[in-house]
């Protein structure tokens, strides 16, 4: 019995092990299977993507040991300009123009015209409306002049386009100066004389102007105004140039030691009333000095002799003037001083300044400018040469700075003469025959310079 016992019990447990599973155990197997295969996808998928990221930079090894990466930038052509911005005091040997008479003055002369020793600079009348008159009948006796004197040369004018071009943009820029400063009588006076030249311009470019009728129109007006003959003048008793303007500072400094001031006789200087009878100055010499308070730091930058600067004075003009370095005048080497310029350079609105802000451009830069990460230092063949101009001795190695320029499919290491030098970028000379330069090679405008790159040195191959 226990036999029959355990042999149904063994053959049960035998059937249980090979026998299908029931319905119920088929869906947990399936679900089972299912995630086994979905394992395996995507252990494929990683075991790919790893072939081919190893693929990819297999290549990227094979590019690059083959391929030159260069980042490179065009030399082009750059100014920079020293600078030094100052508060300066001009200084004119000046001489008051006195008037004793009674009556109106109307000025015949614009600011900065010359005057001759005894000539009439004003006229003097009873009455604001016999000024009026006189001054309409001045205005338009000029623009007839002006007219009459253009029919007649309109057919004999020989004048270069671009010059007459640059002179209508240099009176126009005048021109809004003196308006802005209310300065009327000149603003007319170059009215007139851009329509010279814009008369000018027209003959050249072989058109043709007829002011005929303007010509009769304002003769007709000038017929009709009854000129006044007023009731005395004013005369300048010196020659040189003449300035209405009075702001009290005339003498107060000597002009005859203008060259050995100081910046404490600057700083001093006193206002003082002009005398009751003055009406203008005459500015007796053509030479005039702007005096600037510097400091040592200032003073260094530029020394008593130094070539010709640039001024500008923003305030009264959009360009600039020449000026000459004729004294950097300190106490010791160490102590802030007085820049003393030299100007011969003269007209109305420079005759009538005093107290002004400049700027003064001390040296300017010009070469070829390229980024700092250009340069490097690296060799090249030198051969000396005797004063014959004969090789002297062998070819020899000397280590300089250049810059690698990309010639064709070559890298070609070019020395070069740093002339300035900033953070970011330098200029360098473009001159090859720079003494500098020990090959009489360097770097020519629009060259293409390598900015950035591995490995680089002269002769190697780029594509």
């Amino acid at each position: 019995m226990d036999d029959e016992l355990f042999g149904e019990d063994i053959l049960d447990l035998d059937n249980d092990i090979g026998e299908t599973p029931d319905e119920e155990e088929r869906p947990y197997r399936r679900r089972y299977k299912k995630k086994k295969k979905r394992r395996i996808s995507i252990g494929r998928i990683l075991a790919a993507l790893f072939f081919m990221f190893l693929l990819v930079y297999a290549s990227m090894l094979v590019y690059t040991s083959n391929f030159t990466m260069l980042e490179t930038e065009q030399a082009d052509h750059y100014e920079l300009n020293d600078c030094i911005e100052a508060e300066a005091v001009a200084l004119r040997s000046e001489e008051y123009i006195t008037n004793s008479k009674k009556g109106i003055i109307s000025y015949t002369m614009n600011d900065g015209e010359k005057v001759s020793a005894g000539g009439t600079v004003a006229k003097l009348f009873n009455s604001e409306q016999e000024v009026e008159n006189w001054q309409r009948y001045s205005d338009i006796s000029r623009e007839l002049d002006l007219l009459t004197q253009m029919t007649s040369s309109s057919d004999s004018l020989f004048v270069d386009l671009d010059t007459v071009d640059v002179q209508i943009k240099k009176k126009i820029t005048q021109y809004k100066n003196e308006t802005a400063q209310n300065k009327l009588l000149t603003s007319d006076t170059m009215k007139l004389e851009l329509l010279r030249l814009f008369n000018e311009r027209t003959v050249v470019t072989g058109g043709s102007a007829n002011f005929d009728g303007r010509i009769a129109e304002l003769q007709s007006q000038l017929d009709s105004i009854k000129v006044p003959d007023g009731i005395g003048s004013v005369k300048s008793r010196r020659s040189g140039f003449f300035a209405s303007k009075l702001d009290g500072f005339e003498n107060a400094l000597d002009y005859s030691r203008a060259e050995s001031l100081t910046a404490d006789d600057v700083n001093s200087i006193v206002k003082k009333d002009p005398p009751s009878d003055a009406v203008g100055k005459v500015i007796t010499t053509i030479n005039w000095y702007l005096l600037c308070p510097v400091t040592s730091e200032q003073a260094l930058t530029v020394g008593s002799g130094d070539p010709v600067v640039s001024v500008s004075i923003p305030r009264v003009m959009s360009g600039s003037i020449p000026a000459t370095v004729v004294g950097v005048n300190q106490s010791s080497a160490v102590s802030d001083g007085l820049l003393v310029l030299k100007s011969d350079y003269i007209d109305g609105t420079l005759a009538d300044i005093r107290r002004e802000n400049i700027t003064i451009k001390t040296y300017t830069y010009s070469g070829l400018r390229v980024s700092r990460s250009a340069i490097h230092d690296d060799y090249i063949t030198v051969q000396d040469y005797d004063d014959e101009g004969n090789p002297s001795g062998e070819p020899h190695q000397e280590k300089v700075q250049g810059v690698y320029v990309v010639y064709g499919k070559r890298l070609t290491f070019v020395q070069v003469h740093i002339i300035y030098s900033d953070n970011d970028f330098v200029i360098c000379s473009d001159d090859p025959l720079d003494p500098e330069l020990l090959t009489g090679k360097t770097i020519a405008l629009h060259d293409t310079v390598v900015v950035r790159g591995k490995e680089l040195y002269d002769g190697k191959i780029v594509r």
